[in-house]
């Protein structure tokens, strides 16, 4: 199946008479004819249907759809493929609901309406919690939240407008990739490359260890940023821990779209044992760093979290060189405006405008909080700018995220609080899902929209 993209071509209306002009100069004219178009439905999506149309001589087909009562829409226009049959996902439709899906042709940015079929789609399926919302200052498009069953998208209002089912408990992974397309993880490990209508299409591994859940990144070409464990046999006995401890540290690949290695770090090279806090190394099993989210800064270079370690460390891209390390025992930083004096158990960190970082500090005790830095490099300062709690009794020893928006709003998801929030520029609440109380919600993205989903923060990677 192809689903190639024709925003820039012209959703006219439906009346309009297709129009095949030619001149002497140019190849014969092409000979439209319209076969067929038939409406299915998508097993693993209720509030979608796929539409298959068979034609010749056209450029593109497209959809409107409509529900009684309601203002008609359309979706993007689709190519044909070679075999002369165009497949036109309709997304975002609403539960339990008779829709009119009528056929588009394009030739030379001309339509014609040629078919109109009815289609019910079905319930909203029980493993999703009614999500509602609150507040009215929020970024337009959809979020994409991580739930233990699966991925979800809401709109603004908190009605789903798309779903994959995929069980993994309380470590599942959805997210949104800059190539369009998902990726979440099932029960066994594996991360699944999911593409517009829910099917798998791949999956995401490292290579020569095994993969760490936490945090992918797909780029537009196609190539990926993945995290892995390496697990070695280390003696800690002289620092209070066990003579044949088993130690897991964390190790950055970024893979081809092939699935070759292009670049590899690892934090056995790079970091000191002593760098753990001395309770935590203590047992048979040591998770020194546990990484759990990975951002390229503008630079191109890598910006890492490692939960053990409370640190965010940027790495050179091309050399594997150390070049900063904030927070925790190696810290080099002083941070400036912070009451707590930095972050503890962290997750979530991503870029936030010009010099700053954000991330979800999950602390130690009540309350979790989002905060935004500045970072100044060569002083070595990091300067809170922005911090939410969401109120003081909500907190999250683990999971949780946050994601950044070009107009300066934030939205932050507090694990297994099952809070998420959008907080403005300046760190107020701006908007809210409801109905996620004790939902563990392991992360949340934004994006614009379903055919082309891409985060708001990783439109242009």
């Amino acid at each position: 199946m192809r689903l190639c993209h024709r925003q820039s071509l012209a959703i006219l209306p439906a009346a309009a008479m297709l129009v095949a002009a030619c001149s002497a100069d140019t190849v014969a004219p092409r000979v439209p004819v319209f076969l067929a178009s038939t409406v299915s439905a998508i097993p693993e999506n209720n509030l979608s249907t796929l539409v298959s149309v068979k034609a010749g001589g056209y450029d593109s087909a497209s959809v409107r759809y409509w529900a009684a009562g309601s203002e008609a829409l359309a979706t993007p226009a689709f190519e044909f493929a070679p075999d002369s049959i165009a497949t036109v996902p309709v997304l975002g439709l609403a539960a339990t609901t008779d829709y009119q899906i009528e056929t588009v042709l394009y030739l030379e940015n001309e339509a014609l309406a040629v078919d109109t079929a009815s289609f019910e789609t079905g319930p909203v399926p029980d493993w999703i919690p009614a999500i509602g919302a609150a507040g009215s200052d929020t970024t337009a498009g959809y979020l994409a939240i991580s739930l233990p069953d699966g991925g979800v998208i809401v709109d603004n209002t908190g009605r789903v407008v798309w779903y994959a089912y995929l069980p993994a408990g309380v470590l599942n992974t959805f997210q949104v990739h800059a190539n369009g397309t998902y990726t979440l993880r099932d029960t066994p490990g594996t991360i699944h490359v999911l593409n517009l209508i829910g099917e798998r299409i791949g999956t995401v591994e490292c290579v020569g260890y095994p993969t760490r859940f936490h945090d992918v990144m797909i780029l537009r070409d196609g190539s990926a940023w993945v995290m892995c464990d390496d697990q070695r046999t280390m003696d800690l006995s002289g620092l209070g821990g066990h003579a044949d401890a088993s130690v897991s540290a964390t190790v950055i690949q970024h893979l081809s779209p092939s699935g070759q290695v292009l670049f590899e770090w690892n934090a056995f090279d790079h970091f000191d044992i002593t760098d753990l806090p001395a309770d935590s190394r203590t047992g048979v099993g040591v998770n020194f760093t546990h990484g759990n989210a990975l951002e390229l800064d503008v630079d191109g270079n890598i910006l890492a979290s490692f939960r053990s370690l409370s640190e965010i460390t940027k790495i050179n891209a091309t050399t594997g060189e150390v070049m900063w390390r904030l927070g925790g025992l190696a810290n080099e930083f002083t941070f400036i405006n912070d009451p707590k004096n930095g972050f503890q158990r962290q997750h979530g960190v991503r870029l936030a405008g010009p010099g700053q970082i954000q991330l979800l500090d999950n602390g130690e005790e009540a309350p979790s909080r989002l905060a935004r830095y500045l970072i100044n490099p060569v002083q070595k300062t990091a300067l809170l700018v922005t911090s939410f709690v969401d109120a003081p009794t909500t907190f999250t020893v683990v999971g949780g995220g946050t994601d950044y928006y070009p107009n300066g709003h934030g939205v932050v998801s507090f694990g297994q609080a099952g809070r998420v929030v959008e907080v403005d520029a300046a760190g107020n609440r701006a908007w809210e899902l409801t109905g996620l109380d004790g939902t563990y919600v392991f992360r949340a993205e934004r994006l614009a929209s379903l055919y082309t989903p891409v985060t708001l923060a990783r439109a242009g990677r």
